[in-house]
């Protein structure tokens, strides 16, 4: 009895150890969006999964440069006035995306 309450256990142990592992490697930047997903993509497939990106550039062709999702909005605090919005950013090359980062704070521009 006690043998098969120490398997069960350790059995979900395990598969909770996978399944965050799992997770991770295909969500490392953010969680809410799949970086495997995203990077090689064309901006028209990122959009149609995640909606319309919150701010984007583009060059002088038309082609995009970059475009943001907003994750967190800026909560102000009373004492200290620290804009802690939080934005993922997909960098563009030829249209495809190559790059992905997380940017914090106040975007600018």
């Amino acid at each position: 009895m006690k043998n098969n309450i120490l398997l069960s256990v350790l059995g979900t142990m395990i598969l909770l150890v996978l399944s965050i592992g799992i997770f991770h490697y295909y969500h490392p930047t953010h969680y809410q969006f799949n970086d495997r997903f995203i990077l090689g993509k064309t901006e028209e497939d990122i959009v149609e999964r995640y909606g319309e990106f919150t701010k984007s550039r583009r060059n002088e062709s038309g082609e995009i440069v970059y475009g943001t999702y907003m994750i967190r909005g800026n909560t102000p605090e009373w004492i200290m006035s620290y804009d802690n919005s939080l934005w993922y950013e997909v960098y563009f090359e030829n249209e495809i995306a190559k790059e992905i980062r997380l940017q914090e704070g106040w975007y600018g521009g």
